[in-house]
């Protein structure tokens, strides 16, 4: 079969699953994936056709893809900040919302993490603390999840970067007393409303781990509470507090800091122009009111 004939079917078989370019760039990622062609291919050699043996892997993804199976989970890789991660429906796939995050904790705080210590509390494959480990050599970063798979993921990424990491098991919501100082304390933690669930893209909400995209029933704010009362008791005086949070809850989230006895507390806007963000430090009592915004 012709390359352009299977792009086509492509195509075809996932329209009203996925826009069509958005088809077209899946099939060109299991290409190169499967056969290591290229995108350019088909402009050098528009007449170029498949073996059976190259098509054949081809057509099994496309049923996967059919069935809502994430293109990541089916190449088992992901990218984030040039780092190259194995992904499984152990752990969510890394958003580029994420990567603003990391980016700016880098460009707030990096000289004074070069040899800090981080924590990432719910890691999932590690991107957060691989992120920041790689740009921060130096300094000692930790990856914490409560999923024994989401670790086992975390520490084949770190072994495949070559980027070392302090790995442990732990629930935010009991997390015992075995924890040391931390600089900095950075969570993407489960957000979404459940609520909400009926408006993901089922390729999202039946793929990916429920664990780590939603929020408890009618508490929103479950996971920033516990998160905030560990910062509160683990992180250095003046140390800071890193979040992501659902669009719908800057200004609870940044009362909930408030309340905890945080200050500085600072919304920041992701590219889509939705709150997305959200930081806070430990000690001097500078914004007692209300959170500011970016």
């Amino acid at each position: 079969m012709l390359i352009r004939d299977l792009r086509d079917v492509y195509k075809k078989e996932l329209k009203g699953i996925y826009p069509p370019e958005e088809a077209v760039s899946i099939f060109h990622i299991l290409l190169e994936h499967y056969t290591g062609m290229p995108r350019f291919i088909l402009g050098l050699e528009p007449g170029k056709v498949l073996t059976h043996g190259e098509e054949e892997p081809l057509f099994g993804a496309l049923q996967r893809l059919r069935q809502q199976e994430p293109v990541q989970y089916i190449t088992g890789k992901a990218y984030f900040m040039d780092l190259e991660l194995r992904v499984s429906p152990d752990v969510l796939i890394p958003r580029p919302e994420t990567e603003e995050l990391v980016r700016w904790i880098l460009e707030s705080h990096r000289e004074g993490l070069i040899e800090g210590r981080i924590l990432d509390l719910g890691t999932g494959s590690g991107c957060i603390a691989l992120g920041l480990a790689n740009a921060l050599p130096n300094s000692e970063v930790w990856a914490v999840d409560v999923s024994p798979g989401a670790l086992q993921i975390a520490a084949e990424n770190a072994r495949a970067a070559e980027l070392e990491l302090t790995l442990k098991i732990a629930d935010i919501t009991n997390p015992g007393e075995d924890w040391p100082e931390f600089d900095l304390v950075v969570s993407n933690p489960p957000y979404v409303p459940s609520e909400e669930a009926r408006e993901l893209s089922p390729h999202v909400r039946d793929a990916e781990p429920s664990l780590a995209l939603f929020a408890p029933p009618a508490d929103p704010q479950f996971y920033y509470r516990h998160i905030a009362a560990f910062a509160g008791r683990y992180l250095r005086p003046e140390g800071w507090l890193y979040l992501e949070i659902h669009q719908s809850q800057g200004a609870e989230s940044g009362s909930l800091l408030l309340d905890a006895g945080f200050e500085e507390v600072l919304l920041k806007k992701d590219i889509f122009g939705k709150d997305r963000f959200i930081r806070a430090r430990k000690g001097r009592n500078i914004h007692p009111n209300k959170p500011l915004r970016l």
